[in-house]
């Protein structure tokens, strides 16, 4: 009898502490699965604020690239300002030249 009660003690306290170890490792796996699910959102979020930024940083250099074609385009007009401007004041000046040498003309026959 003693023998037993003495198994149906052994039995009942291991049947009750692999029970408590089932719970304690299924409550390990919920919060690992939780943290899993957590870390799955976190990284959609992730990747879509990094797709986002990309088309963002596309849409720049691209912009800083047709910034750069109108730059390169005003630098030639400019260049070509330059030039006429620099044929203009020559021309103002041999026309001054003129001027003044009719003048001087005019003056001698006046």
């Amino acid at each position: 009898m003693f023998l037993e009660w003495s198994l149906l003690t052994i039995v009942s306290i291991v049947a009750i502490f692999l029970y408590l170890q089932v719970l304690f490792y299924k409550n390990l796996v919920e919060r690992e699965q939780d943290g899993t699910k957590t870390m799955r959102i976190t990284l959609r979020e992730a990747e879509a604020l990094i797709r986002k930024y990309q088309v963002q940083l596309q849409r720049s250099i691209g912009n800083v690239d047709i910034v750069t074609s109108e730059m390169l385009s005003i630098k030639s007009d400019l260049k070509g300002v330059r030039q006429s401007h620099s044929t203009l004041k020559f021309e103002k000046k041999r026309l001054e030249d003129e001027v003044e040498s009719l003048k001087n003309k005019i003056e001698a026959l006046g």
